[in-house]
């Protein structure tokens, strides 16, 4: 699968400004762009210095790529379909060409596999399976799973990667029954074998599955960035002045805070909608689109 950016750069003649290139920014899966940062969470708001020099687009990209790694992390999900390659740098791939993320392979364990049949990949929203592979340590591959696309059933949303054999099997899984989800057995391995699957996939939400609350949430903590950037970059507003004749005393108070800063309420409110959206109180985001998790000791 070809990589996707989470944002593409245009450039065009600029018919208000002849003779200079004017640069724009669009999102190939649907996330906020500094124009919609601006039209949108920052309407009606000057996001200039105190000179009138503008903030330029490219500054507000960069808060936005901010914003969606630091939801990517909260959620536990990527905000686009990314391509993920097991040993990719020994395999001679080159990251941002051939991939974006790698992984070391997952580990055979007889228990896990007779309890719960299946592989929990890393990644959540599993949209595409390019290669599954048992390999053992010399290299050798005992079975490729891709040859048999009958037997791969893919949970995308919680990325579990199953195997069901259907009808005939393969000599190494000879001795399991046709159906058994635990197929993968392989004759003369341990009960644990580290790094013996070998898995190259896509993982990731969609265009499609980009809700318009986590873009709201993206569009939010980058205007936040954007606001607090520019609140500091204004003259501070005048909250007390006095002035004595008869002594010449003069004196002023100014609001320069992050309680009374120019935009500070603003802030203070999309924050708040941020926090809220995260927050674990509400049912939690993480939990909506991950399903509940448990631990123990």
């Amino acid at each position: 699968m070809d990589i996707i950016p989470y944002y593409e750069t245009h450039e065009a003649s600029d018919t208000e400004n002849l003779g200079t290139i004017k640069i724009t920014y669009s999102s190939p899966v649907g996330l906020p762009t500094p124009e919609e940062v601006r039209k949108r969470w920052c309407y009606g708001l000057t996001l200039a210095d105190q000179y009138g020099q503008t903030m330029d687009d490219r500054d507000i990209l960069g808060y936005l790529m901010a914003a969606v790694k630091e939801t990517e992390r909260q959620l536990g999900i990527l905000l686009k379909p990314t391509v993920i390659r097991c040993n990719a740098e020994a395999r001679g791939l080159e990251v941002g060409i051939d991939y974006e993320i790698e992984e070391p392979p997952y580990d055979y364990d007889a228990q896990r596999w007779q309890n719960f049949g299946f592989l929990q990949l890393r990644q959540r929203y599993a949209n595409e399976l390019e290669a599954f592979k048992l390999v053992t340590y010399g290299g050798q591959i005992n079975i490729d799973f891709m040859q048999y696309p009958d037997w791969i059933k893919l949970y995308k949303k919680s990325s579990q990667l199953h195997v069901v054999t259907q009808g005939g099997g393969v000599p190494m899984l000879g001795g399991y029954p046709t159906g058994y989800s635990a197929a993968p057995f392989a004759v003369g391995m341990l009960s644990h074998t580290p790094q013996v699957f070998h898995v190259d996939y896509t993982a990731g939400l969609t265009k499609e599955q980009i809700t318009e609350d986590i873009r709201a949430v993206v569009g939010k903590q980058a205007a936040i960035a954007v606001l607090g950037v520019v609140s500091d970059a204004v003259m501070a507003g005048v909250s007390g002045y006095s002035l004595t004749l008869d002594g010449v005393a003069e004196s002023f108070t100014s609001t320069a805070s992050t309680i009374y800063g120019k935009y500070a309420a603003h802030i203070t409110q999309l924050q708040k909608e941020v926090n809220d959206f995260f927050s674990p109180k509400g049912g939690g985001a993480r939990t909506k689109m991950r399903g509940f998790t448990m631990g123990g000791i």
